[in-house]
């Protein structure tokens, strides 16, 4: 963050009793948030594994005494491609440093590339050293800047090859498989699966000498960017596909966390909510259930309302927006007691309307950002995001319209920034007092277990996750935290 310096007549004021206690305890406070941040410098990745106890992410210790992290962070999925080429790799340095410097502790990246002119893996088990020497670099580097990797290890789509480039290969080898789905049945894709799976988390860093099973700048692993199924639209194939490769993952790494890669979509399964789904369809994934699969240690999200409701007023999406955090924050506090993350959130910025854009695209940061925030602070099971996507400047082949460059986008950085800040200091908060406060709110809601959150047109009076005085609280109380932390900034520099 950028520190303002003091001008001399403020160094030289004299304040009053009352206000010097109160600019004392801004200072200690300021000095403890920067003993955390050098902490994460020195340990990297933020200071240890990450746990889960409860709907918190923890670290340092075991899982009940560790201390409460939240999740500041972005996604780029390009570092491994760009820093598998030595003369790029200032790229992903300066994304690193930049994220650092607005208080991100979190990127969500790529840590596969099947087939392809670009490969990781150019065949079943054959692999590309530079490329892997690409992604050995991202890892250091993230530790090197204190931010943990959530690190996918395939995708739905066709980007990077994913579920279609495991199926061609099943046909090359003179197996009969009807769709792209079949990568979720087929007894030999799930083989070439696991392989990569084996190889990706027993790989020993070049750099650092250590294997990534056993490094803590990894958070987790995710088994599946954006799984879908449209020969299962009901969330079956997928949900025993999770069943079968969240516990074989944690059976060659019991050290770290393991998600799907879900987007939400609710399916058929228990506690299931299609009407809260774009268009009230199904898309072959079950949001409560496959959370549920052995193994899975975290939820995830994502929000692209612009996309998935395509064409529909900008009041529809606000609607869909606001029902889309509150009805998974509610099934994941009510019936999973796991953390949530918004692993991927944007917003497209049209050519041409750049500035209207820019003003609705900053919006929608405020109001993802203010849920994460709103819910973490009340010890509510959301607490963390990633937005898409970070690049630095002159990185024009990869814009697709939601990309961030933090130098050049000054107001989305500042409202990124001081959302990184007010988490930060929600993490000075211990575990102790976070259970206690989770399990007040479960006292008090224990009499409704069940409660309905409006489709996608919107909350409807007292059927809202919680009352507009409450919001009102929480946006006061997120206001306050962010002129807190700015004040705390200018102490800090002391």
């Amino acid at each position: 963050m950028h520190r303002s310096e003091f001008e001399p007549a403020m160094a030289k004021a004299k304040p009053r009793p009352a206000a010097a206690i109160l600019l004392l305890l801004i200072f200690l406070a300021a000095a403890a948030a920067a003993g955390a941040g050098s902490d994460a410098e020195t340990t990297g990745g933020g200071g240890g594994m990450v746990g889960v106890h409860g709907t918190r992410f923890v670290v340092g210790g075991g899982e009940r005494d560790g201390r409460p992290i939240y999740f500041s962070g972005f996604n780029a999925y390009w570092l491994m491609l760009v820093a598998s080429d030595p003369a790029r790799r200032g790229k992903v340095v300066a994304a690193f440093r930049q994220a650092a410097d607005h208080g991100l502790n979190l990127a969500r990246t790529w840590a596969f590339s099947d087939g392809g002119d670009t490969p990781l893996q150019a065949a079943p088990g054959v692999y590309d050293e530079a490329m892997f020497q690409g992604l050995d670099f991202v890892v250091a580097e993230a530790w090197r800047h204190g931010i943990y990797l959530l690190l996918c290890l395939t995708n739905n789509f066709h980007d990077f090859g994913g579920k279609r480039q495991y199926v061609q290969w099943a046909r090359d080898a003179g197996h009969r498989l009807a769709t792209d789905d079949d990568f979720f049945n087929s007894t030999v894709v799930k083989d070439y699966y696991k392989n990569h799976v084996k190889t990706v988390l027993t790989r020993v860093n070049t750099l650092t000498g250590v294997a990534y099973k056993d490094d803590p700048t990894i958070l987790g692993w995710e088994l599946m960017n954006e799984p879908r199924c449209d020969a299962e639209p009901t969330g079956a194939m997928v949900q025993a596909w999770v069943e079968e490769m969240a516990p074989y993952v944690k059976s060659i790494d019991g050290g770290h966390l393991v998600t799907a890669g879900l987007e939400g979509f609710y399916g058929a399964g228990a506690h299931e909510s299609k009407d809260l789904n774009p268009w009230g369809i199904y898309y072959g994934t079950n949001f409560v259930e496959t959370h549920r699969a052995r193994g899975v240690d975290f939820a995830t999200i994502h929000l692209y309302p612009d996309v998935w409701l395509w064409g529909s007023a900008a009041h529809t999406q606000l609607a869909f927006l606001r029902n889309w955090t509150r009805s998974h924050a509610r099934d994941t506090e009510l019936y999973l007691g796991k953390p949530l993350l918004v692993t991927e959130y944007g917003k497209f910025l049209w050519e041409g309307i750049a500035g209207a854009n820019r003003t609705q695209r900053d919006y929608f940061l405020r109001l993802v950002l203010d849920s994460i925030y709103a819910s973490a602070a009340r010890g509510g099971p959301l607490v963390g995001g990633a937005f898409w996507q970070l690049l630095d400047g002159g990185m024009d082949t990869l814009r697709d319209g939601y990309e961030i460059i933090l130098p050049e986008d000054q107001l989305a950085a500042t409202i990124i920034g001081n959302h990184s800040s007010q988490l930060a200091q929600l993490s000075l908060i211990t575990s102790e007092d976070v259970e206690k406060q989770a399990a007040l709110r479960r006292r008090r809601r224990s009499a409704h277990r069940k409660i309905h959150v409006g489709s996608v047109g919107g909350p409807s009076g007292s059927d809202s996750y919680y009352t507009q005085t409450q919001q009102l609280l929480h946006i006061l109380l997120v206001r306050f935290i962010s002129l807190f932390t700015s004040i705390s900034s200018l102490f800090s520099s002391i």
